[in-house]
Protein backbone atom coordinates (compact mmCIF):
# COMPACT_ATOMS: atom_id res chain seq x y z
CA UNK A 1 0.00 0.00 0.00
CA UNK A 2 1.00 3.61 -0.71
CA UNK A 3 -0.40 6.53 1.36
CA UNK A 4 0.42 9.78 0.30
CA UNK A 5 -0.17 12.56 2.43
CA UNK A 6 -1.34 13.57 6.43
CA UNK A 7 2.16 15.29 7.04
CA UNK A 8 3.78 19.26 6.93
CA UNK A 9 6.46 20.87 8.32
CA UNK A 10 5.45 23.28 11.70
CA UNK A 11 6.76 26.46 11.48
CA UNK A 12 6.94 28.54 14.65
CA UNK A 13 6.29 29.72 17.53
CA UNK A 14 7.58 32.93 15.33
CA UNK A 15 7.61 35.92 18.21
CA UNK A 16 7.95 39.40 17.04
CA UNK A 17 10.06 41.40 19.76
CA UNK A 18 9.36 44.77 17.43
CA UNK A 19 8.27 45.92 14.46
CA UNK A 20 11.90 45.29 13.07
CA UNK A 21 12.94 41.95 14.48
CA UNK A 22 11.61 38.67 14.26
CA UNK A 23 12.59 35.81 15.14
CA UNK A 24 11.27 32.16 13.96
CA UNK A 25 12.01 29.65 17.53
CA UNK A 26 11.41 26.34 16.00
CA UNK A 27 10.95 24.38 13.08
CA UNK A 28 9.85 20.49 13.45
CA UNK A 29 8.08 17.61 11.02
CA UNK A 30 4.28 16.68 11.59
CA UNK A 31 3.15 13.26 10.61
CA UNK A 32 -0.15 12.55 11.31
CA UNK A 33 -0.47 9.20 9.35
CA UNK A 34 1.79 7.64 12.50
CA UNK A 35 -2.14 6.93 14.09
CA UNK A 36 -3.58 5.21 11.27
CA UNK A 37 0.35 2.97 10.36
CA UNK A 38 0.25 1.98 13.67
CA UNK A 39 -3.35 1.13 13.82
CA UNK A 40 -3.61 -1.07 10.80
CA UNK A 41 0.14 -2.72 11.49
CA UNK A 42 -0.44 -6.26 12.41
CA UNK A 43 -3.15 -6.36 9.49
CA UNK A 44 -1.22 -8.27 7.04
CA UNK A 45 -0.64 -4.41 5.07
CA UNK A 46 2.49 -3.21 4.44
CA UNK A 47 2.69 0.59 3.97
CA UNK A 48 4.91 2.50 2.39
CA UNK A 49 4.08 6.25 3.73
CA UNK A 50 5.43 9.16 1.29
CA UNK A 51 4.87 12.32 3.22
CA UNK A 52 2.96 15.64 1.42
CA UNK A 53 6.31 17.04 0.64
CA UNK A 54 7.87 14.40 -0.73
CA UNK A 55 5.38 13.74 -2.95
CA UNK A 56 6.65 16.52 -5.39
CA UNK A 57 9.65 14.81 -5.60
CA UNK A 58 9.23 10.78 -5.36
CA UNK A 59 5.88 10.07 -5.76
CA UNK A 60 6.06 7.39 -9.05
CA UNK A 61 6.73 8.53 -12.12
CA UNK A 62 5.84 5.65 -14.32
CA UNK A 63 2.93 3.07 -14.43
CA UNK A 64 5.09 0.10 -13.37
CA UNK A 65 6.01 1.43 -10.74
CA UNK A 66 2.64 2.37 -9.57
CA UNK A 67 1.79 -1.18 -10.50
CA UNK A 68 4.19 -2.46 -7.12
CA UNK A 69 1.49 -1.28 -4.89
CA UNK A 70 -1.86 -3.15 -4.35
CA UNK A 71 -3.73 -0.13 -3.20
CA UNK A 72 -2.97 3.89 -3.33
CA UNK A 73 -4.63 6.07 -0.60
CA UNK A 74 -4.19 9.72 -0.66
CA UNK A 75 -5.32 12.12 2.31
CA UNK A 76 -5.10 15.60 2.63
CA UNK A 77 -2.76 15.93 -0.29
CA UNK A 78 -3.14 18.63 -2.96
CA UNK A 79 -3.20 17.32 -6.52
CA UNK A 80 -0.58 19.97 -7.46
CA UNK A 81 1.95 18.14 -5.19
CA UNK A 82 1.42 14.83 -7.48
CA UNK A 83 0.44 16.23 -11.08
CA UNK A 84 3.60 18.80 -11.08
CA UNK A 85 7.69 18.73 -11.14
CA UNK A 86 10.41 20.01 -9.29
CA UNK A 87 11.71 20.51 -13.59
CA UNK A 88 8.95 22.49 -14.10
CA UNK A 89 10.99 25.38 -12.08
CA UNK A 90 14.34 25.32 -13.22
CA UNK A 91 15.79 28.00 -10.46
CA UNK A 92 19.46 27.97 -9.50
CA UNK A 93 20.17 24.61 -8.06
CA UNK A 94 19.79 23.52 -11.52
CA UNK A 95 22.80 22.45 -12.87
CA UNK A 96 23.81 24.10 -16.55
CA UNK A 97 23.76 20.70 -17.69
CA UNK A 98 19.89 20.54 -17.44
CA UNK A 99 19.01 23.41 -18.75
CA UNK A 100 17.17 23.03 -21.99
CA UNK A 101 18.82 23.81 -25.16
CA UNK A 102 17.12 26.11 -28.00
CA UNK A 103 14.71 23.42 -30.12
CA UNK A 104 14.58 21.44 -26.65
CA UNK A 105 11.12 20.73 -25.08
CA UNK A 106 10.11 19.70 -21.31
CA UNK A 107 7.67 16.84 -21.15
CA UNK A 108 6.95 14.93 -18.15
CA UNK A 109 3.98 12.20 -17.15
CA UNK A 110 0.96 13.33 -15.97
CA UNK A 111 1.05 10.98 -12.55
CA UNK A 112 -2.84 11.72 -12.15
CA UNK A 113 -3.52 10.22 -15.61
CA UNK A 114 -0.97 6.81 -14.34
CA UNK A 115 -3.35 7.17 -11.19
CA UNK A 116 -6.73 7.06 -13.36
CA UNK A 117 -4.85 4.07 -15.67
CA UNK A 118 -3.59 1.90 -12.77
CA UNK A 119 -7.42 1.81 -11.00
CA UNK A 120 -8.81 1.08 -14.39
CA UNK A 121 -6.59 -2.16 -15.50
CA UNK A 122 -7.16 -3.18 -11.58
CA UNK A 123 -5.54 -1.40 -8.84
CA UNK A 124 -7.07 0.26 -5.84
CA UNK A 125 -7.87 3.68 -4.98
CA UNK A 126 -8.70 5.45 -1.51
CA UNK A 127 -8.96 9.26 -1.04
CA UNK A 128 -9.99 9.99 2.47
CA UNK A 129 -10.57 13.51 3.52
CA UNK A 130 -8.92 16.84 5.13
CA UNK A 131 -8.23 20.14 4.07
CA UNK A 132 -6.41 19.73 0.67
CA UNK A 133 -8.64 16.69 -0.11
CA UNK A 134 -11.67 16.89 -2.82
CA UNK A 135 -11.88 20.64 -3.10
CA UNK A 136 -10.39 21.20 -0.16
CA UNK A 137 -9.66 24.31 2.00
CA UNK A 138 -10.13 27.81 -0.86
CA UNK A 139 -10.49 24.80 -3.71
CA UNK A 140 -6.83 24.34 -3.22
CA UNK A 141 -7.01 20.10 -2.74
CA UNK A 142 -7.94 20.71 -6.64
CA UNK A 143 -8.77 17.11 -7.51
CA UNK A 144 -11.97 18.37 -9.42
CA UNK A 145 -11.84 17.92 -13.31
CA UNK A 146 -8.40 15.76 -12.88
CA UNK A 147 -8.05 12.14 -13.83
CA UNK A 148 -8.01 11.13 -10.61
CA UNK A 149 -11.73 12.51 -10.18
CA UNK A 150 -12.74 10.25 -12.90
CA UNK A 151 -11.93 7.36 -10.86
CA UNK A 152 -13.52 8.20 -7.46
CA UNK A 153 -17.13 7.67 -6.77
CA UNK A 154 -18.12 10.45 -6.02
CA UNK A 155 -18.11 13.95 -7.83
CA UNK A 156 -16.17 16.96 -6.34
CA UNK A 157 -16.82 20.35 -5.75
CA UNK A 158 -15.41 23.19 -7.23
CA UNK A 159 -15.62 25.55 -4.57
CA UNK A 160 -14.74 25.24 -0.83
CA UNK A 161 -16.03 21.90 0.31
CA UNK A 162 -14.72 21.71 4.18
CA UNK A 163 -18.12 21.19 6.63
CA UNK A 164 -16.55 21.81 9.97
CA UNK A 165 -18.41 20.57 12.85
CA UNK A 166 -16.78 21.27 16.12
CA UNK A 167 -19.25 20.11 17.56
CA UNK A 168 -19.07 16.92 16.51
CA UNK A 169 -21.49 14.94 13.63
CA UNK A 170 -22.40 11.48 13.99
CA UNK A 171 -21.82 8.37 11.19
CA UNK A 172 -24.96 6.50 10.16
CA UNK A 173 -24.73 3.14 8.28
CA UNK A 174 -26.90 2.56 5.58
CA UNK A 175 -25.06 -0.76 3.88
CA UNK A 176 -24.06 -2.22 7.17
CA UNK A 177 -24.07 -5.95 5.21
CA UNK A 178 -21.44 -4.63 2.87
CA UNK A 179 -18.05 -6.33 3.56
CA UNK A 180 -16.68 -3.06 4.42
CA UNK A 181 -19.26 -2.48 7.33
CA UNK A 182 -20.23 -5.68 8.41
CA UNK A 183 -19.62 -6.40 12.13
CA UNK A 184 -18.87 -3.11 12.80
CA UNK A 185 -21.30 -1.37 15.09
CA UNK A 186 -21.30 1.96 13.75
CA UNK A 187 -23.60 3.22 16.36
CA UNK A 188 -20.77 3.31 18.44
CA UNK A 189 -18.91 5.52 16.42
CA UNK A 190 -17.49 8.55 17.73
CA UNK A 191 -18.37 12.18 16.38
CA UNK A 192 -16.63 13.49 13.43
CA UNK A 193 -15.32 16.74 13.77
CA UNK A 194 -15.47 17.67 9.86
CA UNK A 195 -15.55 16.18 6.32
CA UNK A 196 -15.48 17.24 2.55
CA UNK A 197 -18.91 17.90 0.66
CA UNK A 198 -19.47 15.80 -2.39
CA UNK A 199 -22.23 13.75 -4.28
CA UNK A 200 -22.48 10.50 -4.96
CA UNK A 201 -21.77 9.51 -8.58
CA UNK A 202 -25.10 7.04 -10.46
CA UNK A 203 -23.73 3.33 -9.93
CA UNK A 204 -21.67 4.28 -7.04
CA UNK A 205 -22.66 2.68 -3.26
CA UNK A 206 -23.32 4.64 -0.38
CA UNK A 207 -22.64 2.70 2.74
CA UNK A 208 -22.72 5.82 5.29
CA UNK A 209 -23.70 8.83 5.71
CA UNK A 210 -23.19 11.47 8.12
CA UNK A 211 -26.42 12.97 10.04
CA UNK A 212 -26.75 15.76 7.58
CA UNK A 213 -27.37 13.42 4.92
CA UNK A 214 -23.71 13.72 3.15
CA UNK A 215 -22.03 11.13 2.16
CA UNK A 216 -19.21 9.57 4.30
CA UNK A 217 -18.09 6.47 3.16
CA UNK A 218 -18.87 5.68 -1.17
CA UNK A 219 -17.25 2.52 -3.31
CA UNK A 220 -17.95 1.73 -6.90
CA UNK A 221 -15.75 -0.35 -9.50
CA UNK A 222 -14.34 1.24 -12.15
CA UNK A 223 -12.78 -0.52 -15.21
CA UNK A 224 -11.03 -3.78 -13.28
CA UNK A 225 -10.47 -1.96 -10.35
CA UNK A 226 -12.08 -0.86 -7.33
CA UNK A 227 -12.03 2.57 -5.07
CA UNK A 228 -13.31 4.26 -2.27
CA UNK A 229 -14.28 7.56 -0.88
CA UNK A 230 -14.03 8.58 2.82
CA UNK A 231 -14.87 11.51 3.48
CA UNK A 232 -13.87 13.29 6.72
CA UNK A 233 -9.88 12.75 8.20
CA UNK A 234 -8.69 9.36 8.52
CA UNK A 235 -6.54 11.23 11.43
CA UNK A 236 -6.03 14.97 12.87
CA UNK A 237 -8.37 16.87 13.27
CA UNK A 238 -11.43 15.93 11.72
CA UNK A 239 -10.83 12.56 13.22
CA UNK A 240 -9.14 13.44 16.77
CA UNK A 241 -11.78 11.09 18.42
CA UNK A 242 -12.23 8.50 15.38
CA UNK A 243 -8.46 6.95 16.10
CA UNK A 244 -9.30 6.15 19.44
CA UNK A 245 -12.33 3.99 18.37
CA UNK A 246 -12.13 0.52 19.21
CA UNK A 247 -13.24 -0.57 15.53
CA UNK A 248 -10.80 2.08 13.58
CA UNK A 249 -8.41 -0.69 12.95
CA UNK A 250 -11.48 -3.38 11.83
CA UNK A 251 -12.66 -0.46 9.61
CA UNK A 252 -9.51 0.12 7.44
CA UNK A 253 -8.11 -3.26 7.15
CA UNK A 254 -11.42 -4.22 5.53
CA UNK A 255 -11.76 -0.93 3.77
CA UNK A 256 -8.04 -2.00 2.14
CA UNK A 257 -8.75 -5.59 1.64
CA UNK A 258 -12.23 -5.23 -0.65
CA UNK A 259 -10.37 -2.40 -2.44
CA UNK A 260 -7.78 -4.59 -3.26
CA UNK A 261 -10.59 -7.49 -3.85
CA UNK A 262 -9.49 -10.04 -1.26
CA UNK A 263 -12.02 -12.01 0.09
CA UNK A 264 -13.33 -10.99 3.89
Amino acid sequence: MLYVGDSGVVVGPIIFESPFIVEIKDVYYRNWAKYFIEAINGGGIEVTHMESIKAYREFPRSYNQLREYDVIMLSDVSSENIRFYPEFFPIEEVSETRILKRGEYLGMPDRLELIRRYVEDGGGLIMAGGWYSYSGRFGQGAWYRTPVAEALPVEIMEFDDRVEKPIGIHVKAIKPEHPIMRGIPWETCPPLLGYNKVKPKEKSEVLAVVESGDPLIVVWSYGKGRSMAFTSDPVLHWGINFIKWEYYKEFWIKAIRWVCKIEQ
